[in-house]
């Protein structure tokens, strides 16, 4: 999608929704695969899916969304542990009941003496050390699933699409190197210019071309049809939370018009090529993404009116790696 046809958008669908207070309530893979089919209705790039303990698997989940969905691109968690090239299999199979829409969003992971040992660490320089070392073994990782995907687990895009969330310098570099899109997490405008211009920096040190890496804002999202309706379900989040909602990226509360806003000020002066909004509350936020800002957005020129292509490279604009046979950006 070129600067002229508006900007990417995706959505996070993990656990209840983002906030700590959101209310509990069983997911089943039913309500998983409602939910993608209607952030599908919103012709949404791609979700996002997490797990971990106590969540069901989410390239399971995915798999099974991907028979009831036909475009929207499917982006699992896949932690950088075990075996490069199983793990690259696992993805390709995703790609091909997808038939082209799997990406992953790789998370550097440590073992328990690892994640103690920097725990120990955190702030002092061997820490420092010690969390370069993890990076680095994440980046050996990835190379060896690249390879993987081009010698022994073809898929239609020949490489799914690597989204990684990076929030300084060292993850910045991992996903300069390694990923496709890069989730980010600015706090306003001017950040937002700054981290774009380190990523670019340091894509172009690592030999990349132009355009080869997408660059996502995160934004926690509470919705609402007023600026005081949306207020006011945020107000009663953090009540039953005990405590503000704070949270790695920025979060915004408010209508559907005003996070247009916000989103087409950093589109426009912030260099953000698409966002990745995080739900406050399943479903509700989910909905009113779909249904109250896509809109938006579409009236602005901001954001597709139809699919044009198949596959997750396709709906990003990134070209073809890995085989001949991949079809990204092939018409509707």
């Amino acid at each position: 999608m070129s600067a002229s046809q508006g900007f990417h958008l995706s959505v996070a669908l993990n656990g209840a929704g983002s906030h700590p207070a959101a209310p509990a309530r069983p997911f089943t893979p039913e309500e998983y695969t409602r939910l993608v089919r209607g952030a599908e209705t919103g012709l949404l790039d791609f979700i996002t899916v997490d797990d971990g303990p106590g969540r069901l698997d989410s390239a399971l989940l995915l798999a099974l969304a991907a028979r009831v969905t036909e475009r929207i691109g499917l982006v699992p968690l896949g932690p950088t542990t075990g075996e490069p090239a199983a793990w690259a299999t696992r993805i390709a199979t995703l790609d091909h009941l997808s038939a082209g829409r799997a990406g992953v969003r790789p998370r550097v992971a440590a073992g328990d003496s690892e994640r103690a040992r920097l725990a120990q660490l955190f702030g002092t320089p061997e820490g420092d050390r010690w969390t370069d070392r993890l990076f680095a073994q994440a980046g050996e990782f990835l190379t060896e699933a690249a390879e993987a995907w081009d010698a022994g687990a073809p898929s239609p895009q020949g490489r799914p699409p690597v989204a990684l969330l990076a929030h300084a310098t060292v993850p910045y570099r991992l996903a300069a190197e390694h990923g496709d899109v890069v989730f980010v997490t600015p706090s306003d405008t001017a950040a937002l210019v700054a981290v774009r211009a380190e990523v670019e920096a340091l894509r172009e040190e690592a030999g990349r071309p132009d355009g080869a890496l997408r660059v996502f804002a995160d934004v926690e999202v509470v919705l609402g049809g007023s600026q005081e309706a949306a207020d006011a379900r945020l107000a009663g989040l953090e009540e039953a939370a005990g405590a503000p909602f704070t949270s790695d990226a920025a979060v915004f509360s408010g209508t559907p018009d005003g996070l247009a806003d916000l989103l087409e000020e950093w589109f426009r002066e912030g260099g953000a090529d698409g966002f990745r909004l995080r739900p406050a509350v399943l479903p509700d936020d989910a909905d009113a993404i779909t249904a109250g800002l896509v809109p938006v957005l579409q009236r602005r020129g901001l954001f597709r009116t139809a699919y044009s292509a198949r596959t997750l490279r396709g709906h990003l604009g990134l070209d073809a790696v890995g085989t001949p046979a991949a079809t990204e950006g092939r018409p509707a």
